[in-house]
């Protein structure tokens, strides 16, 4: 059995006072893939943190301050045959909100509320829903 790690993060923004999160939708190879948050496989040398900085730079063009000190979830799940993974979350506000998607990787972004967020979000919901309980202080 291969194992692999992803690392990323939610990242929400305040817009007229309200809470809004980044999902970008990710290509897989010529087809669309699915709604979800920027991450991507830790490289040699990097920590959970630095991986998720990077990703999130490379994929979104956004950096961000510290993460949110108590929050980090992680997923476990098969992407394919003989492979398990582990995706670690964590969760930032964004520091600045001009995105610049990685075309190769990246077909669209959407800032949105929870509800909203929650309908398009593919595999993620249990990890939204973690972050929207955290920031609204029911943890």
């Amino acid at each position: 059995m291969k194992y692999e790690k992803s690392c990323g993060a939610v990242i929400w923004r305040c817009n007229k006072g309200i809470r809004e999160y980044l999902l970008i939708l990710n290509k897989k190879g010529n087809a669309l893939g699915h709604w979800g948050f920027p991450k991507g496989h830790v490289e040699a040398g990097e920590n959970e943190e630095q991986t998720a900085r990077r990703e999130i730079m490379e994929e979104t063009g956004l950096t961000v301050g510290s993460f949110a000190p108590g929050f980090r979830m992680v997923k476990h799940y098969c992407p394919r045959q003989n492979v398990e993974k582990d995706a670690v979350y964590f969760l930032a506000m964004a520091e600045d909100t001009d995105i610049h998607i990685q075309a190769c990787e990246i077909a669209d972004y959407l800032w949105c509320g929870y509800e909203r967020a929650a309908v398009l979000s593919t595999f993620d919901k249990d990890i939204l829903t973690a972050a929207e309980s955290f920031l609204s202080g029911n943890t």
